[in-house]
């Protein structure tokens, strides 16, 4: 009995496929090798052989629709895994060739790929009315604020956000008055709400936003209020008197100064960009090797371009950037004539032109 079972499991194996309630329960299929033989104490159970004597061929054939299987040994027994199967959940047969699994599962990558594709439509169409609605909402025609509504932000604090945006529409108005203007407004309405969104912004007294606006188009007048609320880097002028700018900028990495070069058009500049001492307060500058000064004072004196041996009248000295550099420059020869008006500031003016070693007559 046990050959014979063993003859009928192989035929039914390789031609039709495992019984449907074998590939419910268990995924795995046991068989021999085809040269193994059977012994006496075979491990295959009667129940086994029978069932497998009973096996359904027709409906074996219908399982192997759309299935894939695997085939392994493991320790003299020969499995088949049996994977991809799935079961349709309107009856135990199965659906048939036109039912079959491969056709299922193109049929499901197909209705999810459409659903995707109506949910992006969808997301598209909403973003797009929404998009429609804000600039139906926000007209092109900007409105000058009236009297009870100025009159209302005085008694609260001021709203930034609300003057940077009405500060940015005024200027877009007035960059392009004829077609942006509000009807009956007149150009000096829209400088004069200007002039009072600017001072309370940035802080400006009235004189000297109307003088920039006096100077400056409103678009070239906003970008150069900008840069002036940018911090400005600190400046270092090498004392050319007392040092060489190669050697002080050795001696400050050194105590932990970051700094660089100013730029090509100076010889005498440093730009710090951080320090872990008291830039103002190193024995170098206590010393008269360098003078805290900007940039854009550079400007004036080089383009004075004084030489040795003349005489030069400074009209605003303190506290003395400016004229310590003509004397630099002058290689402490000749005259200068330091004046200010302020007498409080003498005392910085004199102090630094002894610290940088100015010679006084």
């Amino acid at each position: 009995m046990a050959p014979g079972a063993l003859s009928k499991k192989k035929g039914s194996k390789s031609s039709k496929g495992p019984p449907k309630k074998k590939q419910k329960g268990n995924l795995f299929t046991e068989k021999r090798p085809e040269k193994a033989d059977l012994s006496d104490d075979s491990d295959v159970s009667d129940e086994e052989v029978e069932e497998l004597e009973n096996f359904d061929e027709d409906s074996g054939s219908e399982l192997l629709s759309g299935r894939r299987e695997c085939f392994m040994f493991v320790d003299d027994w020969f499995y088949v895994m049996w994977y991809g199967a799935e079961e349709n959940s309107g009856s135990d047969s199965g659906a048939g060739s036109d039912g079959s699994d491969s056709d299922s599962d193109v049929s499901d990558i197909e209705r999810k790929s459409r659903a995707l594709d109506e949910r992006r439509a969808r997301e598209e169409k909403d973003a797009e009315d929404e998009l429609q609605t804000n600039i139906a909402e926000e007209s092109d025609e900007f409105r000058l604020p009236t009297e009870e509504e100025l009159e209302a932000e005085a008694n609260r604090p001021p709203d930034l956000q609300n003057l940077q945006r009405r500060i940015q529409e005024i200027v877009r108005v007035l960059s392009n008055f004829k077609d942006l203007r509000q009807e009956g407004a007149k150009r000096k309405d829209y400088i004069e709400q200007l002039k009072m969104d600017l001072s309370s912004y940035y802080g400006y007294n009235d004189f000297l936003i109307g003088v920039l606006i006096e100077m400056f188009p409103v678009n070239e007048l906003l970008e150069l209020i900008n840069a002036f609320e940018k911090p400005r880097p600190i400046c270092l002028r090498t004392n050319t008197l007392k040092a060489r700018r190669r050697d002080l900028a050795e001696v400050l990495l050194k105590r932990g100064v970051n700094l660089d070069p100013l730029s090509k058009w100076s010889k005498v500049g440093l730009v710090v960009y951080d320090s872990q001492v008291p830039i103002g307060a190193t024995p170098e500058y206590m010393a008269g090797l360098y003078m805290l000064q900007s940039a854009n004072s550079f400007l004036p004196v080089m383009a004075l371009a004084p030489q040795e041996k003349e005489w030069i009248v400074d009209m605003a000295a303190a506290p003395g950037g400016k004229t310590t550099y003509v004397a630099a420059l002058m290689k402490n020869t000749g005259i200068i004539y330091a004046n200010e008006m302020k007498e409080p500031r003498l005392r910085s003016l004199t102090a630094n032109l002894n610290r940088m070693g100015v010679q006084t007559p």
